[in-house]
């Protein structure tokens, strides 16, 4: 069954609902309970979205490990996303063999995975969400095909199927939502040689994430790639280089200090301030004499879009 843009903010079945295990994950994170959470009521008593929310949730994920173990992850919508989140890290330990820390499964990708999979997935539907994992790939399967609202709009968050759920997710994550998620985990892996598949039918939608083996190790793709998220991010930190990379900070330090000795990139501040801009405004790095100059070549992260080629699978599509 497809559901309607606004079935979170419906009136819930249920309005004996209680927020005990919300407030105790929601605190410590932005110092509020589950009463600051918009739209969690309506004139009629507590929404989905409430229902979602609550310790009464009725929906739940399932994962699955390469052992055949097998947990079930309850309550709340948003514990069972920092529940497999926590499980997950385990498998996404950086590998031993690298010169450097290369995670097999990246924090920041699998939290674009589980996110696409809670604020897409079809609360209509009865089943699970469904993680199966081990050391070498990750599937995240969701209810509910590719949705599309009756009506597009470019208002914020107004094509997305659970846009009450994407609010509760931005206001504790900071995801800005802004283009299509499938292309932002296909951009975190283009260093890479592996490549992430999404496929879908009428009544689910499946992620897979394959491990991590390697990095392009060249100082000319790093930069690139450096230089891709500072232009993008108009200055950004070590950190959040590391997040959009998959490098380790640390190693990202020793890329931008050989970076400003080129002459592409300068900082300001120290710390946590410590924030990296580009020489070139327009994101060309500018070199020193004889050295080559790198430049975006027009890719920038995060850019809307996706390609559609047929799948494998008889009856499926492949992104």
């Amino acid at each position: 069954m497809v559901m309607n843009q606004s079935f979170d903010r419906l009136s819930s079945p249920d309005q004996d609902l209680t927020f005990g295990l919300l407030n105790d994950v929601v605190w410590g994170r932005i110092r509020a309970n589950y009463a600051s959470v918009t739209n969690i009521r309506t004139d009629d008593g507590y929404s989905n979205l409430g229902l979602m929310l609550s310790d009464e949730c009725p929906w739940s994920t399932r994962l699955v490990m390469d052992n055949g173990c097998a947990v079930v992850l309850d309550g709340p919508v948003i514990k069972q996303y920092y529940d497999a989140l926590g499980i997950l890290e385990r498998l996404g330990k950086s590998r031993s063999d690298n010169k450097y820390a290369v995670e097999r499964f990246p924090r920041a990708v699998v939290r674009e995975a589980m996110v696409n999979a809670y604020v897409h997935r079809d609360y209509e539907d009865e089943g699970q969400v469904t993680v199966k994992a081990d050391r070498n790939s990750l599937r995240i399967t969701s209810p509910g095909g590719i949705w599309t609202p009756d009506r597009p709009t470019f208002e914020d968050l107004g094509n997305i199927r659970n846009r009450e759920m994407a609010k509760v997710f931005r206001m504790l994550e900071g995801f800005s939502f802004h283009g299509n998620g499938i292309t932002s985990i296909r951009q975190r892996y283009k260093m890479t040689p592996e490549l992430p598949m999404a496929s879908f039918d009428e009544r689910s939608f499946t992620m897979d994430l394959p491990a991590i083996s390697s990095i392009s190790c060249s100082y000319e793709a790093k930069t690139k790639k450096i230089v891709s998220v500072i232009s993008a991010c108009r200055g950004a930190s070590a950190s959040t280089i590391a997040d959009s990379t998959m490098f380790s900070v640390q190693y990202v330090r020793r890329i931008l200090r050989r970076m400003e000795e080129d002459n592409i990139v300068f900082s300001t501040g120290c710390g946590n301030k410590n924030i990296f801009y580009l020489r070139d405004p327009c994101g060309n790095g500018i070199p020193k004499d004889g050295m080559t100059q790198t430049t975006l070549d027009g890719d920038v992260p995060w850019i809307p879009g996706a390609v559609i080629r047929p799948s494998a699978t008889e009856g499926q599509k492949t992104v």
